[in-house]
């Protein structure tokens, strides 16, 4: 009897470290989302997207340290960017815009955070802020494009690339932690 007593406390002992361990890692976790989300850039964009989006990301919110939590935000980042180049290929009539510079600027905004992200891995953060600083170009590009149209599609447009513009806000926030 009292080595399954002695075995009920270690197992026990063992689930409560592992509890202990796991809220530790989350509110680290929880700590660098708000950091990044505090950053003055961030805060001038749209802090509660941040808030919002980083919480409710699973590998943000799993991220260990704040370099893992920088590449998971900068990889989501680059998602968002996919998605909205994808949209823009997917335009099937003729929009009122120049799609095709509007698709090369969203790839290029994916290759800023491709090249972003990489650099990162080589410890290089200067040159990562400067990719994703460049992305804030090709933004413009499209605004400048898509101007004062009152068609659905460049409505729609505008309005990704407004919330693009605080993603990569985001990502700036992320990569000034580093």
């Amino acid at each position: 009897m009292t080595s399954s007593s002695n075995c009920f406390f270690l197992v026990s002992l063992v689930v409560l470290l592992l509890f202990f361990l796991g809220s530790t890692l989350t509110m680290a976790s929880t700590k660098d989302i708000d950091s990044i989300c505090n950053d003055s850039f961030v805060h001038n964009h749209n802090k509660t997207l941040c808030l919002q989006t980083l919480t409710a990301y699973p590998p943000a919110v799993s991220a260990t340290n704040m370099v893992n939590l920088v590449k998971v935000t900068v990889d989501l980042v680059r998602t968002q960017a996919k998605k909205r180049a994808g949209f823009v290929a997917g335009l099937e009539k003729e929009p009122t815009f120049n799609k095709t510079m509007c698709y090369e600027s969203y790839i290029s905004i994916v290759e800023n955070f491709r090249s972003a992200r990489l650099e990162i891995e080589d410890n290089d953060a200067q040159t990562a802020s400067y990719d994703i600083m460049v992305s804030f170009d090709q933004t413009k590009i499209v605004k400048d494009q898509v101007g004062k149209n009152t068609d659905k599609a460049s409505k729609r447009l505008m309005e990704m690339t407004l919330v693009m513009e605080d993603f990569i806000a985001i990502a700036v926030g992320a990569i000034n932690r580093i």
